[in-house]
């Protein structure tokens, strides 16, 4: 008979305490800062990974590296989602999309994050593609406004 009742409050506390850390994880998950945020206007109707946005403004927001970027219009305040992007060295100056031209199709490529040093690279470019599109001039850097801390 005691060992019944010890199951049972070792299964109750095993609940509780369950339930308590779950509470903690999804709190602090609640307060969690992004790790990026930031705002661009695009000249152009663009595509993005699978998501096709037209042009626009737009807000910029990723909550931990290597996850999504979360894409919201400023005017319709829908929502798209990129791929996960590769983490590259960034380059110095101001934050910006790399934009590239594929026939009459502009597709973003990457995002530039000098305040980290970080490129997140959404379709890489090979050095002949690099090469080619600069020389052709399709290869365009949007700037991004990124919110500071």
């Amino acid at each position: 008979m005691k060992i019944v009742k010890m199951t049972q409050h070792s299964t109750t506390v095993k609940l509780i305490l369950g339930i308590l850390i779950a509470s903690c994880v999804f709190t602090s998950a609640a307060n969690a800062q992004p790790i990026f945020v930031g705002k661009v206007t695009l000249p152009y109707e663009v595509h993005w990974n699978h998501a096709v946005l037209p042009a626009g403004e737009y807000f910029i927001r990723m909550d931990s590296k290597g996850a999504h970027a979360v894409l919201r219009s400023t005017s319709t305040d829908k929502l798209a989602y990129t791929a996960v992007p590769t983490i590259g060295d960034g380059e110095k100056g101001a934050a910006f999309l790399t934009v590239t031209m594929r026939g009459n199709e502009r597709r973003v490529r990457s995002l530039n994050l000098p305040e980290t040093a970080q490129s997140l690279i959404f379709e890489p470019l090979t050095k002949t593609e690099r090469e080619m599109l600069a020389t052709t001039g399709q290869i365009d850097a949007v700037p991004v406004a990124t919110a500071r801390k």
